[in-house]
């Protein structure tokens, strides 16, 4: 409200006399006495010096409590209540009334925001207010690492009835180690609303697997857990490596199901350290059986005879003193000076050195075999010749002769052959009538046709190719999905046995209808 100092009597003045009279202002210039015209001019004079003031402010945190909007000048000296707006509270030794002086209303802040209660702190993970509880602020919801959000993720400070509130209540903080929520995932839930979980491979859910959300605003059941139900990446063996099924375990994974059981070789040159199968077993406490660990193969220590070692090890480990790739140098007390290598099955090649001329039987060789070129039975200064099996073909040198005790030179392969892959409407990147061992062949389909299969296959020792074969499929133009007639059947079809074919299984389509047809007129005949 407002004060201003008007006079009581509406368009008048008061005149001096001793009775008092009323007179309207539009007589004022007619009166005759001084002192009055006096009074009426400084009073003029004050009011310009002083100044009214404009319509009140309107502030952020305030508005007045009577209405003045069609009031545009207010006298020095008036004053206008105001109440706080929502969402803020009075400063109780603050006046929230405003007073024209100067040409200016005259307050100080009265009115300051309110502030939302502590929201309580977010279970497994943290409450981030931005700035502050205050109205108008905001609070961010983080859980912490392997906890879902279900719920907001941000949270207001408003108004709300005649104070300030937060929007939204705290969420949770769901654990999904080793599981997911794989239906149901919104940002709130209300009543009856549900989630569906699933645990990961090589883990078990321990309770239910679908929860509600009930009237009191829980979840109902809990939440279940995933627990390992599998044993943990595989051991790591020195020197060794993996095989499951007769083949080679290229990828571990990451977890495996109780009862299953892997078998593992050591690496060449090296050997089980004791006796017993190389194979482990996840067991149903979720570990692995105990391993055999992979110990070097050594060679033994050679014994010559009719010589002498020139160069040899000087140290040893493991009780062993030459190990794979090792090599000595010997001297014969005749005339040659040869040198022998410790291999991987623990021999030593040339054989255990000699100081004769005596060569081992011939090295073995797979897919083939040797003939000697003449018939003597000890093997010295002797040669032998390797062949192939038939469906093999000999890589390297066919002709080994035996000299200062050993073979030379190295022994040849007999690599598989594989047929050329038939396989129509396709170009292959080698194109010969056989191939050999290892070789990779890679397939192009022809245009209009797709690949069914792997793109490259190898030749494997067994004569075959891996993976199976391919295969190029002629691909549908559109609007050829069934046997069409005419020249459409004609423009699909690739080739003119199968455009005769489709049209005979049109044709006998056609027959059919009519024949349907006519059986049908005959039982309407019938009846009639």
């Amino acid at each position: 409200y407002y004060t201003p100092q008007a006079s009581k009597t509406p368009n008048g003045i008061l005149h001096r006399n001793e009775k008092m009279a009323a007179r309207p202002l539009a007589r004022l210039w007619k009166v005759s006495d001084p002192t009055l015209f006096q009074m009426t001019l400084v009073a003029a004079l004050l009011a310009t010096v002083l100044g009214d003031c404009g319509p009140p402010p309107n502030l952020l945190f305030a508005f007045p409590m009577t209405t003045v909007v069609n009031q545009t000048h207010f006298n020095p000296g008036a004053t206008v209540k105001y109440t706080c707006r929502p969402g803020y509270g009075r400063v109780s030794y603050k006046s929230s009334t405003l007073t024209c002086q100067d040409d200016t209303w005259n307050y100080s802040e009265f009115c300051t925001k309110k502030r939302c209660k502590n929201p309580g702190e977010l279970q497994n993970g943290q409450v981030i207010a931005k700035p502050d509880h205050l109205f108008g602020s905001h609070l961010e919801f983080v859980c912490s690492e392997g906890y879902i959000l279900i719920g907001p993720a941000t949270s207001y400070c408003e108004i709300q009835d005649k104070g300030v509130d937060w929007s939204d209540p705290l969420p949770l903080c769901i654990i999904v180690r080793n599981g997911k929520i794989i239906s149901g995932l919104r940002p709130t839930y209300n009543y009856q609303n549900n989630m569906v979980f699933e645990c990961n491979e090589g883990y078990i859910l321990k309770g239910s697997k679908l929860i509600y959300c009930g009237e009191d605003g829980e979840w109902n059941p809990p939440p279940p857990t995933c627990e390992l139900n599998s044993c943990p990446e595989l051991p790591n063996i020195p020197n060794a490596y993996w095989e499951r099924q007769n083949s080679f375990l290229s990828k571990k994974q990451q977890m495996y199901s109780i009862g299953t059981t892997l078998s593992y070789r050591c690496h060449f040159g090296y050997e089980p350290a004791s006796d017993g199968p190389t194979t482990l077993t996840c067991q149903k406490n979720l570990t692995w059986t105990p391993h055999i660990e992979c110990k070097e193969i050594c060679c033994p220590v050679p014994k010559l005879e009719n010589g002498e070692i020139i160069r040899s090890r000087t140290s040893s480990r493991n009780n062993c003193t030459y190990f794979l790739g090792d090599t000595i140098l010997y001297k014969c007390y005749k005339k040659y000076q040869p040198e022998s290598r410790c291999q991987g099955d623990g021999t030593w090649n040339p054989k255990t050195p000699t100081c004769d001329e005596s060569c081992d039987y011939p090295p073995f060789l797979p897919h083939g075999y040797h003939e000697r070129v003449n018939g003597f039975n000890v093997f010295k200064k002797e040669e032998v010749i390797y062949k192939c099996y038939q469906g093999y073909t000999l890589v390297g040198e066919p002709r080994l002769s035996c000299s200062y005790s050993r073979w030379s030179p190295a022994v040849p392969q007999c690599k598989a052959l594989c047929l050329k892959p038939e396989i129509a409407h396709a170009t292959l990147s080698m194109d010969k009538d056989q191939y050999i061992q290892s070789e990779n062949v890679t397939i192009q389909c022809d245009s209009k046709y797709k690949l069914v299969g792997p793109q490259s296959i190898t030749c494997l020792e067994s004569r075959t190719w891996y993976p199976e074969m391919s295969k190029c499929e002629w691909v549908v133009p559109e609007g050829c999905e069934h046997i069409l007639k005419g020249r459409k059947t004609m423009q699909c079809l690739p080739n003119p046995e199968d455009v005769k074919m489709a049209l005979e299984i049109y044709k006998l389509s056609l027959d059919i209808e009519l024949l349907e047809l006519q059986r049908d007129r005959a039982k309407e005949s019938t009846k009639n």
